[in-house]
């Protein structure tokens, strides 16, 4: 197995912010460094995801953020290439194709180039802004073709990356997403936490990141939210994102009739903050970051919704906190926000000395004309439950959905292609 000599073993490269990459890399190398393995992430950073790598023993390198959403120019490319040259790396990981560029043209050549594994992300957006025989799809099939291992999370995301390259497809090796590591960033109680974002404390909220969301998509949860608003009117729908367009947001929301219902939140790039203060989490995006962000739902036992076709139906259907959409469309979307809600009320006590006019409890949820506790634990048993179905379900509660994601299977099925990759070289 190839012993790295040089002080940096494992670079990470990323040309964007994303709090969700961030958390990725973050989750990983808590357990790396742990190993004794030397980790550097490169990138422009958001202000909690400098600090969450530090946490977890990596050590940073800042970047300047590419602008604008065309991606990149060749000239911040060879930029960015110089700088991971200077790191002198045993092994690049690149995260995206921007930064999959870049470390190609950084791992130079002779007789043992550095070894470069690609994280493709954002797959669907990129085949919606170009075809096929496009100039930027076939500088992405070129990065994907030069790259030495491809990594995806889910077979979701290897069958979206078949309709731009059947080829990387085929050799892309899944390693899943590893659940956050460490604790939630803060210990503000739920009502708190909703003050901070602007949300309002007594409302049943829904809500879905908007950060690497088409269009579409949102399109979709808005539709969902305006088919059911009308029955549950204690419900407030939530839009997190750090790039909201404020203006074209509120136009999609006036014109379903969901100004009034609807919250933009920025999350100054606590995303884990934002979630955990929902009720439920949707994810209508079928592929990256869906899986990640319905793992940071959970880790904060919020409940998520998400589409049958998703990743996030793929990896977590079978969980009790996830509720999937039987099919595709609004509708459908809609009636699993609710089956979600009243699943979720079921665990929990009534609130019943709670008058609704008086509008409840500082921080309750109204579900079918019944106020709820949200401070209660999740796991409330139910009245009237039986003591055989109570003990079925603390067996069912056992089989832990979230063990397949533990940040040490992922950390050791990269680090053996990692170690493969330079035993290559």
């Amino acid at each position: 197995m190839a012993v790295p000599s040089d002080a940096h073993e494992i670079v990470h490269v990323f040309g964007r912010r994303s709090p969700q990459i961030e958390e990725d890399i973050a989750s990983v190398a808590s357990v790396m460094t742990s190993w004794r393995y030397a980790i550097r992430a490169i990138g422009p950073f958001t202000r909690g995801g400098r600090g969450t790598l530090r946490a977890a023993g990596v050590e940073v390198q800042e970047i300047s953020p590419t602008p604008g959403s065309a991606g990149w120019r060749w000239s911040e490319a060879r930029g960015l290439a110089k700088t991971i040259r200077d790191a002198h790396p045993a092994l690049i990981h690149a995260h995206g194709f921007s930064a999959g560029f870049a470390a190609l043209r950084a791992r130079g050549g002779g007789r043992a180039p550095t070894r470069v594994v690609l994280s493709p992300h954002l797959l669907p957006q990129v085949l919606r802004a170009d075809n096929r025989l496009g100039l930027r799809a076939g500088a992405y099939r070129w990065v994907m073709e030069r790259a030495d291992a491809i990594v995806v999370p889910t077979e979701v995301q290897r069958r979206t990356l078949a309709d731009l390259h059947p080829g990387a497809a085929e050799r892309a090796e899944i390693i899943p997403y590893a659940r956050p590591a460490g604790p939630q960033p803060d210990a503000l109680d739920l009502g708190r936490r909703r003050a901070l974002l602007g949300i309002t404390q007594a409302a049943v909220v829904v809500g879905c990141v908007t950060d690497a969301l088409a269009d579409e998509s949102l399109a979709e949860f808005l539709d969902a939210a305006a088919s059911i608003c009308m029955d549950y009117p204690s419900l407030e729908f939530a839009l997190i994102g750090r790039r909201v367009d404020r203006e074209r947001y509120h136009e999609m929301a006036h014109e379903r009739g969901l100004l009034g219902a609807t919250v933009f939140v920025d999350p100054h790039e606590r995303f884990r903050r934002a979630i955990s203060a929902l009720n439920v989490l949707v994810t209508p995006q079928r592929g990256w970051p869906s899986g990640l962000l319905a793992l940071e739902a959970l880790a904060a036992q919020v409940g998520v919704v998400a589409p049958e076709d998703g990743e996030v139906a793929e990896i977590l259907g079978g969980s009790p906190r996830v509720t999937v959409a039987p099919a595709d469309g609004a509708g459908a979307l809609g009636e699993a926000i609710i089956r979600r809600l009243q699943a979720a009320a079921q665990q929990m006590e009534p609130l019943h000395d709670v008058a609704p006019e008086t509008g409840g409890a500082a921080v309750s949820m109204l579900v079918s004309k019944e106020f709820y506790d949200l401070e209660a634990p999740w796991e409330t048993p139910e009245r009237g439950r039986s003591e055989g179905e109570g003990a079925r379900r603390s067996a069912a509660a056992e089989a832990d959905p979230m063990a397949p994601f533990h940040p040490t299977l992922a950390a050791r099925q990269l680090i053996a292609l990692y170690h493969r990759m330079m035993d290559e070289g």
